[in-house]
């Protein structure tokens, strides 16, 4: 089974300026990121802006970019739904296309039970071959479903449920999954703020939606991290801090897809109802990526 490994990218979705899927956008933004070093990939989770797209639109990305990296890279893609047999539907298809592995965000909207969660996943992962790697997909800020540790420890048995993203900030419930998990179970952080501290405890790596923008830094780090030097890891630690706060951490995604603009890409566009920035936060952004280019890369 393909597994998620140090720096995973959750990509964006490039979408043109009448909302529609741009597919040169989409294989332009996978060769950046490719070309930078990165080997794996998180297609349509929250910062590809999956919800507001329907199934159909969700299985056509995941068939151009499985199609497109082939062999570049591993693509692990978010099959999450608030419906299970979506859920197992999507799954089947990512399996289906050639996907290394599938996550999938917990439900939500309504307030389900860790119960409803543990047969959601269990479902999802009878869905598809016992060898093909199921990622759970903790986001409670956005969900208000949080899976628990000790859910997360019986679902780990089952086996291609191979790991975790927890994209909560906390430490505590990080060391909580590591301590209750197997060895051979993947604590994927989600959360950038606390990325240093959280390999050092055991996460085997992280999604970080900021790496959309300025990969080379968190390579850098990774790399660091490899050779044991962990006052160079501490600085990129705190170049990921200034990125962090220039790009607002994707909670306004037009920032990461903005930012992109001036690293030399063409204009894309947030999904409706989300907008782009005003004339005023493209002017200061624009002013902050050029100070992170000078500093950093």
């Amino acid at each position: 089974m393909k597994r998620m490994k140090n720096l995973v990218v959750p990509t964006i979705t490039p979408f043109d300026e009448e909302g529609k899927i741009d597919p040169e956008g989409i294989k332009g933004h996978f060769d950046f990121l490719i070309k930078a070093g990165v080997k794996d990939f998180y297609v349509l989770g929250t910062t590809g802006e999956v919800f507001l797209m329907n199934t159909e639109e969700r299985k056509i990305v995941a068939e151009l970019v499985v199609e497109y990296v082939g062999d570049r890279g591993n693509i692990f893609i978010q099959i999450g739904s608030i419906s299970t047999k979506e859920a197992c539907d999507l799954a089947q298809h990512a399996e289906s296309i050639g996907a290394a592995g599938i996550g999938a965000v917990t439900p939500f909207y309504f307030n389900v039970s860790q119960r409803e969660m543990e047969s959601y996943y269990l479902e999802i992962a009878k869905s598809v071959s016992d060898n093909f790697s199921v990622y759970l997909y903790n986001l409670p800020g956005c969900t208000t479903n949080d899976l628990l540790p000790e859910t997360v420890s019986k679902l780990a048995e089952v086996k291609n449920i191979v790991g975790i993203k927890n994209s909560m900030k906390d430490i505590l419930r990080l060391s909580q999954l590591v301590d209750e998990t197997p060895d051979d179970f993947d604590v994927i952080i989600g959360a950038d703020p606390i990325l240093m501290p959280a390999i050092l405890y055991g996460a085997k790596g992280s999604v970080s939606g900021n790496a959309n923008v300025f990969p080379e830094v968190f390579i850098e780090f990774y790399q660091a991290i490899k050779e044991k030097n962990y006052d160079k890891a501490r600085q990129k630690q705190i170049a990921i801090r200034h990125i962090i706060t220039v790009l607002k951490d994707g909670a306004n995604l037009a920032y990461f897809k903005q930012a992109l603009v001036y690293r030399g890409f063409k204009p894309t566009y947030t999904r409706k109802p989300l907008l782009g920035l005003n004339q005023k936060e493209k002017d200061i952004l624009n002013n902050e990526v050029k100070e992170i280019i000078k500093n950093y890369l």
